[in-house]
């Protein structure tokens, strides 16, 4: 029998790329997952699965999605902050793009972490997973509120281990190279870029949606138990080998 069976999950962002394996892997599981996102996949039918339109960043109506679960649900055993977003640089609208990357990349983890929590006491072993990226490790050009906001993630992440500790939940991350996404669909078409970004990797491939599900899985397990405020780096090497 599956340690996730009727295990009531929580994942922002689970539309598309990371968060629509990251759901599914929790569905065949036997958990019950709520996606919050913006977009839904039509006709996708599991009696498990409770799709919640919402921009991540409606911090108003975010409150009152997660109380109306909690009211229901009683208790959530694993919230997984997945939802991100990578905007062009504008040198136009500074602030707009700033706030926007930040808001969805930071504060939404921020403040979904916090209303979850009452939530997460009620369960036994609860988990918190948050998405970073290799970005807010190693500099990339032409971004720096993506950069930022996955480094403050980064540090969010500790902060959130050492905070909820208290109440056995513990906080991790995984934070993906490369992954074959619509993200990154513009480099992994362009010959040149995608060559350029397998010489710095030791595994000559982008991961998939799957490799970033497979480590959120283990990280929500009783297989983790002893691990917290972790970050588990998916980049086939990527980041030991230097850019």
């Amino acid at each position: 029998m599956s340690e996730f069976l009727n295990k009531i999950v929580v994942v922002s962002g689970g539309h598309q790329g990371n968060g629509l394996s990251i759901v599914e892997n929790f569905l065949k599981k036997g958990s019950k997952v709520y996606s919050i996102d913006k977009k839904f996949k039509k006709n996708r039918k599991n009696r498990n699965l409770v799709e919640i339109k919402a921009e991540i960043n409606n911090f108003r109506l975010l409150k009152k999605i997660i109380q109306k679960i909690g009211k229901k649900e009683k208790k959530i055993d694993i919230l997984v902050n997945n939802a991100g977003i990578s905007e062009k640089f504008s040198n136009k609208n500074l602030l707009n793009y700033w706030n926007r990357t930040i808001s969805i990349n930071l504060t939404a983890p921020y403040f979904l972490s916090y209303i979850c929590l009452p939530f997460l006491k009620k369960a036994k072993n609860s988990t918190i997973v948050n998405i970073t990226s290799l970005n807010g490790k190693i500099a990339m050009s032409n971004n720096p509120a993506y950069n930022a906001s996955k480094g403050g993630l980064s540090a969010l992440n500790a902060c959130l281990a050492m905070d909820f500790s208290e109440h056995k939940i513990r906080v991790n991350a995984v934070s993906p190279g490369y992954i074959k996404t619509g993200m990154t669909n513009k480099s992994y078409n362009n010959k040149k870029a995608f060559k350029k970004r397998l010489d710095r990797m030791m595994i000559k491939n982008y991961g998939t949606p799957q490799d970033i599900a497979n480590a959120v899985l283990y990280l929500s397990s009783n297989k983790s138990k002893y691990i917290n405020a972790t970050e588990i780096v998916v980049d086939g090497g990527l980041l030991k080998k230097g850019i």
